[in-house]
């Protein structure tokens, strides 16, 4: 994904920036900079990308960077600033006017400006904020970002910020312009670092989470917007905790439950999980493949469950298998999750058969277990049995 960039040919002449005042000078106030910069950004503005010199623009591109307007007191002054730059860098996409340090700094001090600043409506320079925020989102210039001098830090950085920033009291608008610009970036990364995935993953860890609580609402936006970007990464997030020896049970549990969360809220994401998930249920590790009995038992109830069993049949059929593992606990595990398939089309002939077999299971609770799912369905299911 790039910015968007300029047509050759246009019939229209190139305008040029009429704007002529020096920004860095000495000894000038803060309220007369304020309005030097107010003005400048109202002119570039109004410039279109497709018609622009933007040799005209060279002079206020240079200024722009100084320290003196970045690291200025004033907010105001710096809300005006970052919006020039955001407008500088629009007009001469796809070709950033800025070095690779530059742009890190640019950078930073956008995400600076909108962390301290991007709040309710009412707040000081919102319009401000919300045009850079725009500008961010609908010009792409953020992918830049990507190949940038310490991208992973800048990256990790612009994640954790905005999860923060769509907790406040904020529009609709603004979420989806992080939502956005968050996507582009996952887009144009060739890998994505693990601190953005631990932000993400991060948001799914509340079992209370709902889509309408923002951040989750954003996540599972993300999520469900660069999932085939994403599958590598979760699956490595995933398999780092699964297969290191440091890792406690009760945190490969928390694994497994996240990823029940990503199922019910993004299944696209988990593409290369899913095989894992079949690894454990053959697994000699008898507390790894009861987990992975009773999570997939779960998943295949929800209601994504039917594209599970269609996409991995060989996951559902070594599922369906756990009803003549050795341990009893797994067999019982198995059947207790039956409950929640006898209504889903795909698995109820398989089900009804299993479920069959185990009411002459030598083991007795799990043949009370089988009695129990039978008992609990309801009028309208029975009917069909």
């Amino acid at each position: 994904m790039v910015a968007q960039t300029r047509h050759a040919n246009q019939p229209s002449p190139a305008r040029r920036l009429e704007f002529r005042d020096k920004l860095v000078t000495k000894g000038v106030s803060t309220d007369a900079l304020l309005k030097k910069v107010k003005t400048l950004q109202s002119q570039l503005s109004a410039l279109d990308q497709d018609h622009v010199d933007v040799a005209s623009l060279a002079t206020a591109r240079k200024e722009l960077i100084h320290s003196s307007l970045l690291l200025h007191k004033d907010r105001g002054v710096k809300a005006y600033v970052a919006c020039c730059l955001a407008d500088i860098l629009r007009l001469y996409a796809p070709d950033a006017p800025y070095t690779q340090n530059e742009l890190r700094d640019i950078f930073q001090f956008f995400i600076r400006q909108l962390s301290s600043g991007l709040k309710g409506a009412d707040a000081t320079y919102y319009n401000e904020y919300f045009h850079l925020l725009e500008s961010l989102s609908t010009v792409k210039s953020v992918v830049l970002v990507c190949d940038l001098p310490g991208a992973d830090d800048l990256m990790a950085e612009i994640f954790r910020e905005f999860f923060a920033i769509v907790r406040r009291d904020i529009s609709k608008k603004i979420e989806l312009f992080l939502g956005d610009i968050l996507i582009a970036l996952i887009d144009e990364s060739s890998s994505l670092p693990s601190e953005v995935m631990d932000t993400l993953m991060a948001q799914f860890s509340d079992k209370q989470a709902r889509l309408d609580q923002p951040a989750f609402r954003l996540a599972v936006h993300i999520c469900n917007n660069t999932s085939d970007k994403l599958q590598r990464s979760v699956v490595q997030y995933f398999s780092d905790i699964i297969s290191s020896d440091e890792e406690e049970f009760e945190q490969i549990r928390t694994a497994h439950e996240l990823v029940q969360a990503l199922h019910r809220s993004c299944p696209a994401v988990l593409h290369n999980v899913i095989p894992l998930l079949e690894e454990e249920l053959r697994a000699e590790d008898q507390a790894i493949r009861l987990l992975a009995t009773s999570v997939l038992g779960e998943m295949y109830a929800d209601k994504a469950g039917v594209d599970l069993i269609r996409k991995y049949p060989t996951t559902w059929t070594q599922w369906i298998g756990r009803k003549t593992d050795k341990v009893v606990a797994i067999r019982l595990k198995m059947v207790e999750s039956c409950r929640g398939l006898l209504a889903v089309p795909e698995a109820k002939e398989i089900i009804e058969k299993a479920l069959g077999e185990k009411l002459l299971e030598s083991d007795e609770k799990v043949r009370a277990a089988a009695c129990k799912v039978y008992s609990g369905i309801d009028y309208e299911t029975a009917l069909h049995h």
